[in-house]
C-alpha cells in the first residue's frame, strides 16, 4: 500500500511538471514604441511610417522592428498596455516598435531614420531587464530634422505608463 501511494505521488508530480515549465517560460515582451513626427511636428502614420520602417534592419540590438500603435488615454500622455482590457478605449497613434519577446529583455542602442531627404540619428541607449516594471516604453519625438539626438533619461521616473516627452531629446554632435 505504501509503495502504491509513493508511485501515485511521483506520477502526479510528473504530470504537473509540463505545466510549471510552460509557465516559467512566459514573460512580458520588452518594448520601445517611438512616435515619429514630420518636420512640422505632425505624427507620421500609414504608408509614410511603413516606408520609414522598410529602411530599417529587421533587428536593432536584440529588438525586432515593426510598425505598431500606441493607445493613449484622454490626457495624451498616459497609455494603455496592449494586453489591457482598456486598450480599445484609447486614441490610437502610429509608432515604430522595437521589441523582444524571445528573451523579454531589450538592448536598444540607436537607430538611423531617413524621411523626406533628412537623416536623424537617435541614440536611445535603453536597456530593459526581464523583471523591470517599466518594460513597454513609449517615447515622443522631436519634429523630424537632420542631426544626432541623444535621449536623456536623467531623473526620469520610470513610470510604467507615461510617455517620455520629446523634451528629453538633446542635440548631439555628428
Amino acid at each position: 500500500m505504501n509503495r502504491k501511494i509513493k508511485v501515485l505521488g511521483i506520477l502526479f508530480g510528473l504530470s504537473l511538471l509540463p505545466l510549471t515549465s510552460v509557465r516559467a517560460q512566459f514573460c512580458n515582451p520588452a518594448v520601445v514604441d517611438y512616435i515619429v513626427r514630420d518636420g512640422k511636428g505632425t505624427v507620421v502614420g500609414g504608408e509614410e511610417l511603413k516606408t520609414i520602417h522598410q529602411q530599417l534592419p529587421e533587428t536593432i540590438g536584440n529588438a525586432g522592428t515593426a510598425v505598431s500603435e500606441v493607445s493613449f488615454t484622454g490626457d495624451g500622455v498616459t497609455y494603455y498596455w496592449r494586453d489591457s482590457v482598456d486598450w480599445d478605449k484609447g486614441k490610437k497613434v502610429s509608432a515604430l516598435e522595437f521589441a523582444n519577446a524571445a528573451t523579454c529583455t531589450l538592448e536598444f542602442p540607436r537607430v538611423d531614420l531617413a524621411y523626406q531627404g533628412m537623416k536623424m540619428t537617435l541614440i536611445f541607449d535603453i536597456n530593459i531587464a526581464r523583471k523591470q516594471d517599466d518594460r513597454r516604453v513609449v517615447i515622443d519625438s522631436l519634429p523630424f530634422q537632420n542631426g544626432v539626438f541623444t535621449l536623456d533619461l536623467t531623473g526620469w521616473s520610470h513610470s510604467r505608463d507615461q510617455m517620455i516627452p520629446a523634451t528629453r531629446w538633446k542635440k548631439g554632435k555628428g
